[in-house]
């Protein structure tokens, strides 16, 4: 929660580059300190590798489809398609991807699923969908696709239990998205110049 709270204060100071580090370097210190606790938490939460082919498929239907209508959406308004930046963006983005994906999937949505084992995709799909789509505000537009996002990546997540396919994809989304529906330069959006 309180990185959610953070995420808007940042944003609203024009500090977004500066949160996404801050936030990158607390949840992976997170993470490796409760990894060397526990190693098995790494496989709990979806960084594995073992069923890695398989839960790539779904995700990566969902990219070509999301990608392929973000495209044409581009092309229809004449938005940029290509900026040298984008190359850092689709190697920098999924990393930031990654880690909410781990923060909506793993700490959320996979929480609620154990605290309510019978109402578990009642609970998990609507409360995941309306978290990682209000943590997009102001933006209407970003908070409904978003929540779509969250929508189709929730089933994939507990069905495999592998955060790298959505993290990936999630990143590659996000910074078409920017570019080619919202007409925003996404290194500019967050680094500046």
């Amino acid at each position: 929660m309180m990185t959610g709270i953070l995420h808007l204060v940042f944003k609203s100071v024009g500090a977004k580059g500066l949160f996404i580090a801050l936030t990158s370097v607390s949840w992976v210190c997170y993470i490796v300190w409760r990894v060397r606790q526990d190693s098995s938490l790494w496989v709990k939460w979806g960084f594995q590798m073992e069923n890695l082919s398989s839960a790539f498929f779904w995700p990566t239907v969902i990219f070509v489809g999301g990608v392929s209508l973000m495209a044409w959406y581009g092309l229809v308004n004449d938005r940029v398609l290509w900026q040298d930046h984008i190359l850092y963006l689709l190697l920098l983005y999924p990393l930031w991807g990654l880690l909410q994906q781990f923060l909506v999937q793993a700490l959320g949505v996979a929480n609620l699923m154990a605290l309510f084992p019978r109402q578990g995709w009642m609970v998990a799909m609507p409360v995941g969908i309306v978290l990682f789509a209000i943590i997009h505000f102001p933006n209407g537009l970003l908070m409904i696709v978003a929540g779509v996002m969250a929508g189709l990546f929730i089933p994939c997540y507990l069905r495999d239990r592998n955060l790298w396919p959505l993290g990936l994809y999630h990143g590659w989304l996000g910074t078409f998205f920017y570019l080619w529906v919202l007409g925003k330069a996404p290194w500019v959006s967050v680094f500046g110049k």
